[in-house]
């Protein structure tokens, strides 16, 4: 049993995180490996795992190199509640070596570090940045069809404890996150997990709650005396059903009209002159640039002139905007 002890500041200091990076591992974790996940995961991997992109085989690798878990510097330290993948990628590429190096050790104890972590620690920055790129790719080729639904399942688990923690206070929704977490009204929450054994003191810096959709089975716990401890927990009871994909509905073009959402999206294949542009959209050059110049004031696209020609790309806003809004499937033949 891991012992987690609260005092008044850290009641105070406890949130709720949403994390695209919890997921993006918790989702593609072989059940053999984290028995915590269920079913759920296991429907989304056998849907998703044809579009895996080769590119993702590091990351993946990380993810399943080990029963005991992943590393914890996978774990994004941030201050943000809702989080980008990119921000949490981030975090991870601004570790210094000797803190992933330190992390990876705890991995080989009495036997071998398994192969995949011992490349990483080998490879230093070109693997971790291999790493973050795979799980870049993972998430746009799998997780980001359906991450706005499952956000909003999160959402609406955080909106309903925060009512709990309101009505009843924060010690009743820690008491209520899983069968496996205890709440002690001495300020103490008991976790069982596995076999594992240990008692941390929070030290003021609270504890972060993450729901996660994937997670059915137990609970995760990263937690230590010199970092931030949070806790992995399923959504709550009962159990959202698996996001469904909309059918043939578009989001983008709802708020742009069908033919500017066809040409954020051609925009986003490539950057492209407005010449480019139209050929790609079967339009005219003229009708093109009415368009990229409806978007640009909009800022979802910047041009950049580039000797007698211009071109256009993406703006974080688009790239976010296109994230949020995937392109509904092709009808069938």
């Amino acid at each position: 049993m891991i012992t987690l002890r609260f005092g008044v500041a850290d009641l105070a200091r406890t949130r709720f995180v949403i994390s695209p990076l919890d997921h993006l591992m918790a989702g593609t974790a072989q059940l053999g490996v984290r028995q915590c996940v269920g079913p759920r995961s296991e429907r989304w991997w056998r849907d998703v795992r044809r579009h895996v992109p080769h590119r993702s085989g590091r990351f993946l690798d990380l993810v399943n190199a080990s029963a005991v878990g992943v590393p914890s510097f996978m774990a994004a330290d941030l201050d943000a509640v809702r989080r980008q993948l990119t921000d949490e990628l981030d975090a991870i590429l601004a570790l210094p070596q000797q803190a992933v190096d330190d992390d990876l050790a705890v991995f080989a104890g009495e036997t071998e570090l398994p192969s995949a972590l011992a490349r990483l620690r080998d490879d230093g920055s070109r693997g971790m940045r291999e790493v973050s790129d795979g799980a870049w790719a993972l998430f746009r080729s799998c997780l980001a069809p359906d991450w706005p639904e499952i956000r909003r399942v999160l959402e609406a688990d955080i909106a309903a404890r925060a009512r709990t923690a309101a009505r009843s206070g924060i010690g009743a929704v820690l008491g209520s996150l899983h069968p496996n977490a205890v709440w002690r009204d001495e300020g103490v929450l008991e976790c069982t997990l596995a076999d594992l054994e240990g008692t941390f003191d929070l030290d003021g810096r609270g504890l972060e709650l993450r729901p996660n959709y994937f997670l059915q089975q137990g609970l995760g716990l990263l937690a230590g005396q010199d970092r931030q401890s949070l806790l992995l927990h399923p959504v709550g009871s009962p159990p959202a059903e698996p996001p469904a994909r909309p059918p043939a509905a578009d989001g983008l073009a709802a708020v742009l009209g069908p033919a500017r959402a066809r040409v954020l999206r051609a925009v986003a294949g490539s950057p492209c002159s407005t010449t480019e542009l139209a050929r790609r959209l079967g339009v005219t050059p003229p009708s093109a640039s009415a368009h990229a110049t409806a978007l640009r004031g909009a800022g979802l696209i910047v041009t950049r002139r580039e000797g007698k020609q211009v071109r256009h790309t993406l703006t974080d806003v688009g790239h976010d905007l296109l994230l949020d809004n995937p392109a509904p499937p092709a009808p069938a033949a």
